[in-house]
């Protein structure tokens, strides 16, 4: 790790609804971080399949944790940046989890002018499948091009943009981003495998996933950018639809 003369606070919310096969992987993959400066909050929406118990097996090392019933994921996410007191703030769910450093990639690769950073993330199928997507921060007005489990934001963009948007099932994160893009704020990609996915999560729902991104795009677009972020999208659905064979072997909606 680079030398710096304080290293800032980072604020990591985990947000969980009964995954008591996967939620140990997430906060192992936080408190095992090699970046020590780390506040953890974990966010559950009321489980009742074992997961808080989980949970409570390292509350020593969990700075927040709240369990009662939840409006879904983005009310989650919106708990837990209420109580984030780090200088960034990450989101890491229950299905996925980080690399070993990623916390220490991102500090180490920002600067002072930069507002969001996103990397690279490993996509991991039940059938043993695995594949890297990276992020695109050019290609935001096209779709959920950047890999949300990777990111970290300052927190202090939430302050300045708000919260994620409660009525958004799956495109929430895409709301969020749009949001960040259309105030001019500066967005840093970092050419590093941050965090891994497990595939068969809400995204699966490819049509769902499609018409919440077609109604952010009609937010904050131009006419014209909205008008070719349709066709985009619509072509997309249609390779989706006939031609796409998913290697994961998740049934896609």
């Amino acid at each position: 790790m680079k030398q710096k003369d304080i290293w800032p606070k980072v604020s990591i919310v985990t947000t969980v609804f009964n995954a008591a096969a996967t939620i140990e992987d997430t906060i192992l993959s936080v408190i095992n971080q090699t970046y020590k400066n780390i506040e953890y909050i974990v966010v559950d929406g009321g489980s009742t399949d074992g997961t808080l118990q989980i949970i409570n097996n390292y509350k020593n090392q969990i700075s927040h944790i709240i369990s009662e019933p939840d409006k879904g994921i983005a009310d989650g996410f919106n708990k837990g940046i209420a109580l984030a007191t780090g200088e960034w703030t990450g989101m890491i769910n229950a299905d996925d989890w980080y690399a070993l450093n990623a916390v220490e990639l991102m500090i180490e690769n920002t600067s002072d002018n930069d507002q969001v950073c996103c990397g690279n993330i490993m996509l991991m199928g039940n059938n043993g499948f695995s594949r890297i997507k990276k992020s695109k921060v050019s290609w935001l007005n096209l779709g959920m091009y950047i890999m949300h489990p990777t990111c970290f934001i300052r927190t202090e963009v939430y302050r300045q943009i708000g919260l994620y948007d409660t009525s958004l099932k799956i495109a929430m994160d895409f709301d969020m981003f749009l949001r960040i893009k259309c105030k001019g704020l500066k967005f840093k990609y970092i050419d590093e495998l941050m965090a891994y996915m497990r595939t068969g999560g809400v995204s699966t729902d490819v049509a769902k996933m499609h018409k919440e991104e077609l109604t952010v795009m009609k937010r904050y677009l131009t006419q014209f950018t909205y008008f070719m972020a349709y066709t985009f999208n619509y072509l997309n659905r249609l390779r989706w639809r006939f031609f796409y064979k998913d290697p994961f072997n998740v049934k896609l909606k």
